[in-house]
Formats: C-alpha cells, structure tokens, sequence
C-alpha cells in the first residue's frame, strides 16, 4: 500500500485533535492498547488574530452553515486586542454527564481555564475543522443577547449541511455528549 504524505498529514492532525502522544498512537494502532478510553490531555496550542474582524474569521473557518446573528456587530473585538495575534493554550472539556453552564465554567476554574471566547472558538475550527464533525464543542466565554433578553453562546456542531457555526441558549443543561473549549489562564 502506498502511503501519500498528505495521509500522513492527515493521520497526524487527526492524532494531535485527539490530544494523543504519537507513542500511544502508536501502541493504539499495535494493539498493545486495548481500551477505546485511551485519554491524554495535551493542550491545544493556538494563534488568535484579532487583525482580523469577526467576520473574517467565520469566513476562515469555510463552514457550510453559519449563524447571522455570529458577526462583527453582536461579538465585537475588545479594544485592547485589536490588531494584535495572541498566542493561546486550549483544552477541549468533556463531563461525560449533563451539566450546566455555570458548572462547566466552575470546573473549567478548578482546572486553571477559562471559556473560550468567539475568536478563540473560530481560530479552533479554521485550525481543526474536522473536529467538531465528532460533536458540538461549545465556548462558553463569549455570549449575544438577543431582543428578549436571553444569552446566547457560539459553538461548533455538525447537522445535515455538514460544519456549523451556530448559537445556543447560556443557562442550558448541556447534554453528555457536549464538550467545552476552554483557555488556559
């Protein structure tokens, strides 16, 4: 069989989503690991530019779908980052049970994270678009409220259209299957 580099590219970006050592992977595609629990905890290491407007980084992250309401307008950049690229440390969160959003962002602060903001979320799916086709990971650090008063929040998910970038409701109890991007302090 012939293996092209751009597999291989593929294989690595799709160990490094995993947070998995290429040792384990390795030890993984051997056998000698037999779970399917195999759970290492690198960061996720980013770059956020907030050159550029809200808009651009949708534009960036090519999903099929994308929500209105997600724009420069109703997320705008704070003044202080403004032009500047920020280095940043992610994690993606995953409680394996329904939990609320005030939890998440409690057990987020025991660990030394933070939620992830819009930007830092859409520098996330423009860097690993293929995640989020394995479950909706959701930042919880940045948030629009809509005529009626409600707290929306951005997250990544998968429908028929394939990627999305879309809104859901702050105060809901996340089901077990949601995970969580959060920022190193």
């Amino acid at each position: 069989m012939k293996i092209e580099i751009s597999d291989l590219q593929l294989l690595l970006a799709a160990i490094e989503n995993k947070g998995m050592p290429i040792s384990a992977a390795i030890a993984l595609i051997n056998g000698s690991v037999k779970s399917k629990k195999v759970r290492v905890k690198a960061p996720i290491k980013l770059t956020v530019d907030y050159a550029k407007t809200v808009n651009q980084a949708v534009a960036d992250g090519k999903y099929n779908a994308a929500n209105n309401d997600i724009s420069s307008e109703n997320f705008p950049v704070p003044g202080e980052l403004i032009g500047k690229k920020v280095k940043i440390s992610g994690k993606i969160f995953h409680f394996n049970r329904g939990i609320s959003s005030e939890d998440v962002i409690k057990e987020m602060d025991e660990a030394e994270f933070r939620p992830a903001t819009l930007m830092e979320l859409l520098a996330f799916g423009a860097a690993y678009p293929e995640l989020q086709k394995q479950y909706s990971i959701i930042a919880l650090g940045s948030f629009w409220i809509d005529y009626d008063r409600r707290r929306y929040v951005p997250y990544l998910g998968k429908d028929s259209v394939d990627r999305r970038l879309d809104l859901d409701q702050f105060g809901n109890d996340w089901r077990a299957w949601y995970r969580f991007f959060g920022v190193r302090k």
